[in-house]
């Protein structure tokens, strides 16, 4: 029986720490098995660009896999077949982007889905876990994963100076022409404690339901569900970022 020919993977790491770079995510890669991939690195120090978007964007222009992994460089692969998991997933579903946690509405409540871990030590970084891809309404942007075909008329959107939301905003995107977004199970490892928020998040979901304010009553995130009516949003936006001053959160 002839073996079957293994789908090639492009792994873009946008990267301001080679240390970290190279002990985790690196180290981890370098023992996958049974995978055919590439490793882009975008340096965020030498190129100085304002938003996440234009950074993957300019990585996910050189790939030449079939799929492409944007991938932190905290991220540590646990498991020698995690990549060639990920493939197979690749080749047997049908999507138009994925990740290996993400959010849905249920029944008026945002639930989290992932198998990951984060932080350290580790903890698990969802309330559930699954076992068969799932799909969601957004993806957290540890591991987004587009299929080239769909990166190559489906670029990130650049809504503003921000590194936060590229992820929420492709799956919009996917959504609005009834592409499937999906989390994979994968039990990878994202070493940092996933506490992203900053100010700039409240600006940067501004920006991206102005975007999306005729598609969508509103989107949902990890940090929430939020409306597309601008008093409305400008009100939540103003209380999030007094809470976060007050609380952190």
């Amino acid at each position: 029986m002839k073996e079957r020919e293994l789908e090639m993977i492009s792994l873009i790491c946008v990267s301001n720490n080679y240390d970290k770079l190279n002990t985790i995510l690196k180290s981890s890669l370098s023992r996958q098995k049974d995978v055919n991939y590439e490793l882009i690195i975008v340096d965020s120090n030498k190129y100085g660009f304002n938003s996440a978007a234009e950074a993957l964007n300019f990585g996910g222009k050189q790939a030449k896999g079939d799929y492409l992994f944007f991938v932190h460089q905290d991220i540590s692969f646990q498991d020698d077949f995690e990549l060639a998991k990920l493939e197979s997933y690749c080749r047997n579903f049908i999507f138009g982007v994925a990740g290996v946690a993400g959010v849905k509405n249920i029944e008026g409540k945002v639930v989290s889905f992932s198998n990951i871990f984060h932080g350290d030590p580790k903890t698990k970084a969802a309330s559930k876990s699954i076992s068969t891809p799932v799909e969601v309404d957004a993806i957290d942007e540890c591991l987004i994963i587009i299929p080239k075909k769909v990166f190559s008329t489906n670029q990130f959107s650049i809504i503003g100076p921000t590194w936060h939301l590229y992820g929420t905003d492709y799956a919009l995107q996917m959504k609005l022409i009834n592409s499937p977004v999906l989390v994979f199970p994968s039990e990878l490892w994202h070493v940092s404690d996933g506490k992203s928020l900053n100010l700039n998040y409240f600006d940067a979901i501004q920006w991206l339901l102005k975007k999306y304010s005729k598609n969508y009553s509103v989107i949902y995130t990890f940090f929430g569900v939020w409306p597309s009516n601008p008093i409305l949003l400008k009100f939540k936006c103003l209380y999030r970022k007094l809470r976060f001053y007050i609380k952190g959160v």
